[in-house]
């Protein structure tokens, strides 16, 4: 079932570029990639990496918060595993961190589920505060982001109020049945996480780790001969990622391209620039990320689980 899901994931992304391909104009656009200073590829590659790399400093930072401790070699095969699940809805698949934990020490997923996912709330904050530094650019987009400011504040409300949460904790203990035990756990571990201090620092620093990967759109930019600004190139990037994952779409495919796309064709590229920019782009923050993960996973981990074990 999970190799079914993976090649049609594949298929539609084959598709999605297809389309997008026969939009820009095959012949025009395989001459702009040809064209292409492939130097900014590698600086792509960098940046990208740097911006994981700092992710893996605030997970390691949500993990130490709640008492799950692993040896720094381990952490960074957890981390970058997961990041295999970058093609997955909104990448929720990254909850697949918590038993790989589980496998290596045994940790309950009580206290680790609920650190993947105050993790994914803070990068999704991250790019939420890079795509309020340009809305001035682009006022349509702010009914999006009023949206997910609406999403995140229903969320810490339902965790913070004590009210809501045990009417909320009472509904899912009735039909969690033997886990019944674990959900009260979850709560007081989301509680651990997400106080005030530690969400604003972790959610800035992920901002910061993001605004490597909007840098990388300014580089490829540049790499097509074109150029527009840092603020412009990171409001695209932020806006059009924040607009792939509310899509649902597994790894955003498509939404997240199409908004690059229009979103450079708005601010004065041509169509077959834009969608040479938004492929080059997209490897380089989704796919990439994608391949490293399972690479990581696939080499290290006999290795891994076996001295854990």
């Amino acid at each position: 079932m999970a190799n079914s899901k993976f090649w049609l994931i594949i298929i539609f992304a084959v598709v999605v570029y297809l389309i997008m391909g026969i939009y820009a104009d095959f012949s025009d656009l395989l001459a702009a990639i040809e064209h292409f200073n492939w130097i900014f590829f590698i600086i792509m590659i960098i940046l990208t990496t740097l911006a994981y790399f700092i992710r893996f400093v605030k997970w390691n930072f949500f993990l130490k918060s709640v008492g799950v401790d692993l040896k720094l070699k381990d952490n960074l095969f957890v981390f970058f595993s997961g990041l295999g699940m970058t093609i997955t809805p909104a990448k929720v698949g990254e909850i697949w961190k918590g038993w790989l934990i589980k496998d290596i020490n045994g940790e309950s997923l009580s206290k680790t589920v609920p650190v993947v996912i105050t993790d994914r709330v803070t990068d999704l904050i991250g790019l939420l505060i890079l795509s309020l530094i340009g809305i001035l650019y682009y006022k349509s987009g702010i009914y999006i982001l009023v949206a997910l400011i609406l999403i995140f504040a229903g969320f810490f409300l339902a965790i913070k109020s004590e009210k809501i949460s045990s009417k909320l904790i009472s509904i899912l203990e009735n039909r969690a049945g033997k886990y019944s035990k674990d959900i009260k756990t979850m709560h007081k571990t989301f509680l651990e996480l997400m106080n005030p201090k530690n969400m604003t620092m972790m959610s800035f620093l992920s901002a910061f780790a993001w605004f490597f990967e909007c840098l990388a759109l300014y580089f490829v930019i540049m790499g097509f001969g074109q150029s527009i600004s840092v603020i412009l190139s990171t409001f695209a990037f932020s806006f059009a990622t924040l607009v792939g994952t509310a899509s649902m779409i597994p790894g955003g495919l498509g939404i997240a391209e199409a908004t690059i796309s229009g979103m450079l064709q708005y601010f004065g590229l041509t169509a077959t620039i834009s969608v040479g920019v938004a492929i080059i782009i997209r490897f380089g923050t989704l796919w990439y990320g994608a391949i490293l993960g399972f690479l990581v996973y696939l080499i290290f981990k006999k290795r891994v689980i076996k001295e854990t074990s």
